[in-house]
């Protein structure tokens, strides 16, 4: 938990050196706890590991995952080391994200905090195709955000189509929404489902299809969670907006939160896995400005989190006894 201590301002002049130590630790643990003992990596061993040719017209299918993969097969000439070398290029990436995130001044501790304890398992350790994505959308608004440019973010679509839409919405921009732009959103939301029968986007369809099929319903959890989440991301869009108008009523993110709608009532699953572009844009929103409880915020989180962070962890591998 050595990154709690960067992420804490009044530390920032050392905070190179929990940072450093954050990166060893994250290391040792990457290097000691087995990539097989991770609740996904199932899923991701029994994918039908198959000669992969990149083509151009298949630029929106998602061609990062089997294109690094079959690249890495090439050296390794082993389909398992391949997917080990998935997950260690994820993590990199990760520690990347996180440690950026941690010097951001203009962030809130106890923001990043949260976000840190409740998301670093899972897109570190535990899915492999989104976490780029979420990574480079986290770039691409929080730079938008301050009037700069992050062009690598719009690659994001490259491992995961659901940043899509969210890619889409940033050019809409962060005003105040009017009413033609209101209709806008609307027809973009519309077009962007008819898109879906195209055949270059039959990859989510046919996910689609897996997930609404009641047979597998609880292999891929759909259950009372989905409605639990729906219910906060409405109430915490609601905080915001009480406190910080400006961070929800604007183009960019009626347009997300209106998608993420749409995707819920088509399926809860694929809604929570987009539900991450909004989590992510609220959490490096700079602009939130001081509340009165602010240094309690830091010193109750810092203390309760780190043991949710340690359940998070166990809670996404099997079998970690060697650990405890």
């Amino acid at each position: 938990m050595f990154l709690l201590l960067v992420f804490h301002s009044k530390l920032r002049k050392l905070a190179f050196i929990p940072a450093v130590l954050f990166v060893i630790c994250s290391l040792l643990l990457r290097l000691y706890v087995p990539i097989e003992k991770n609740a996904d990596y199932g899923g991701y061993a029994n994918f039908m590991f198959e000669e992969y040719h990149f083509q151009w017209k298949a630029i929106f299918s998602e061609p990062y995952f089997p294109l690094i993969l079959n690249t890495l097969f090439k050296y390794t000439q082993d389909w398992k080391e391949s997917l080990n070398g998935m997950y260690l290029i994820n993590f990199v990436f990760s520690l990347i994200f996180y440690i950026w995130l941690a010097y951001r001044k203009n962030i809130k501790y106890w923001i990043k905090l949260i976000f840190f304890v409740f998301s670093y398992t899972l897109l570190t350790y535990t899915v492999l195709r989104n976490s780029p994505a979420y990574f480079l959308f986290g770039f691409l608004a929080y730079y938008l955000l301050l009037g700069k440019k992050f062009w690598a973010g719009y690659l994001g679509f490259l491992t995961h189509a659901s940043a899509l839409p969210a890619l889409a919405a940033t050019f809409l921009g962060f005003g105040k929404p009017t009413y033609k732009q209101f209709l806008l959103i609307l027809l973009g939301a519309l077009v962007f489902s008819s898109l879906l029968s195209l055949p270059y986007f039959s990859h989510i369809t046919n996910r689609l299809d897996t997930y609404t099929d009641t047979n597998v319903a609880d292999k891929y959890g759909v259950s009372i969670f989905h409605k639990l989440y729906l219910v906060m991301i409405i109430g915490l869009t609601l905080l915001i907006y009480k406190y910080k108008k400006t961070a929800v009523y604007n183009n960019f993110y009626c347009a997300i939160f209106l998608i993420y709608l749409i995707l819920y009532f088509l399926n809860p699953v694929m809604a929570f896995r987009f539900s991450y572009y909004i989590i992510i844009y609220i959490v490096i929103y700079p602009f939130y400005g001081k509340l009165k409880y602010d240094k309690i915020l830091n010193m109750v989180f810092s203390i309760v989190l780190g043991f949710v962070f340690y359940n998070i962890f166990f809670g996404s591998h099997f079998d970690l006894t060697l650990l405890k």
